[in-house]
């Protein structure tokens, strides 16, 4: 199903299209899928983020969840997921 939606995205949107995932303990099977596309422009590096969080503003402002390494990792797939 995976290579399907993926197939259908590229077809739909002419940017950039990337499957990642995350976990959602209350979700029913725990992790969810989700497509990240874009329209058009340049190709997108979705494993980096656009505007980092520096070391200063994380001290401003702390987040409990998020940071670099866990936003790059939403991209880190499996391999069958890797070959679509």
């Amino acid at each position: 199903i995976i290579e399907d939606i993926v197939s259908n995205c590229r077809e739909i949107f002419k940017g950039s299209v990337n499957y990642a995932w995350t976990t959602v303990p209350t979700y029913p099977s725990g992790v969810i899928g989700f497509m990240v596309c874009s329209t058009e422009g340049p190709t997108v590096d979705f494993k980096n983020p656009v505007n980092p969080i520096d070391k200063t503003e994380d001290e401003k402002r702390p987040l409990k969840f998020y940071n670099a390494e866990i936003h790059s990792a939403a991209f880190c797939l499996p391999s069958f997921a890797k070959r679509v």
